[in-house]
C-alpha cells in the first residue's frame, strides 16, 4: 500500500538582506505518491476489473489513515485514561469543532469490546489556535511514552481479535512479529484473562527477522 512519506528540505529567503539564521530554515514537503511501477504491477494482477475504476482505487490507496490507538489494560491508569477521553476530550472537541456535517473528532471503535481502541480525526477541524487539540497531542505523546498506550492503526488491532486467544492457548506470532503492536494487543489479551495475583497459563511467542 502507498503511504505518505515526508522528506526535510531547505528553505532559503530571497531576500538578500536575510541572515544565516533564515537560511538554515527547514519544511516539510510530501514526497510524491506516483509509481509507475506500482500501477504496471497492480494493472498485470487484475485487481480492478473496470479499468475506469483504477483512478478511484488508486485514491483509496493514498488516502491517509486516520490515528488510532489502543490503551493497554496492564496500565493501572486503564480506567482513567478511558474516563478521560469519554468525560473530557470528547466534550471538549464537540465544543471547538465548527463543521456541522464533521463526524466526532475522537471515538471508541465501536467493534472493539470495553471501548480500549480509539480513532481520530481531525482533518476538517478548525485549523489555526486549537487548545483541546494540542492538549491532546501532549496526552497521546506522555501517554504513549510511559506505556499507558499504544499507537496502533484500527485495521491493524483486527487480526488479534479474530484470533480469538482463550487461557490455554500458546499463540505463534511467526517471523514477522515487528514492530509489535499486534504482540503487544496478544499480551494484553492474556493479561485481561489472567486472575490478579497469578501467572497466565497462556503464552506468546513472537520471531522476527534477524537483520
Amino acid at each position: 500500500m502507498r503511504n505518505h512519506k515526508h522528506t526535510r528540505a531547505s528553505s532559503a529567503s530571497s531576500d538578500p538582506n536575510n541572515n544565516s539564521n533564515s537560511e538554515n530554515k527547514t519544511h516539510w514537503q510530501p514526497f510524491t505518491t506516483q509509481n509507475p511501477g506500482f500501477d504496471e504491477y497492480y494493472k498485470k494482477q487484475g485487481i480492478v476489473i473496470v479499468p475506469s475504476d483504477w483512478d478511484t482505487f488508486v485514491e483509496v490507496l493514498i488516502t491517509l489513515l486516520p490515528a488510532a490507538f489502543r490503551i493497554n489494560s496492564s496500565s493501572q491508569f486503564c480506567e482513567d485514561i478511558k474516563s478521560q477521553l469519554e468525560k473530557d476530550f470528547m466534550n471538549s472537541f464537540k465544543v471547538e469543532i465548527t463543521y456541522g456535517d464533521e463526524v466526532e473528532a475522537i471515538r471508541p471503535l465501536a467493534w472493539y469490546h470495553d471501548n480500549p481502541a480509539w480513532h481520530s480525526n481531525f482533518s476538517r477541524m478548525q485549523q489555526g489556535q486549537n487548545q483541546t487539540l494540542e492538549r491532546f497531542h501532549e496526552f497521546l505523546k506522555l501517554a504513549n511514552e510511559i506505556g499507558n498506550i499504544t499507537r496502533q492503526e484500527a485495521v491493524s488491532t483486527v487480526p488479534p481479535l479474530f484470533l480469538d486467544v482463550h487461557r490455554d492457548h500458546f499463540v505463534l506470532d511467526h517471523m514477522c512479529a515487528a514492530p509489535g503492536s499486534k504482540t503487544f494487543q496478544l499480551l494484553d489479551i492474556i493479561y485481561q484473562s489472567t486472575k490478579p495475583g497469578s501467572l497466565p497459563d497462556e503464552m506468546v511467542i513472537a520471531n522476527d527477522l534477524d537483520v
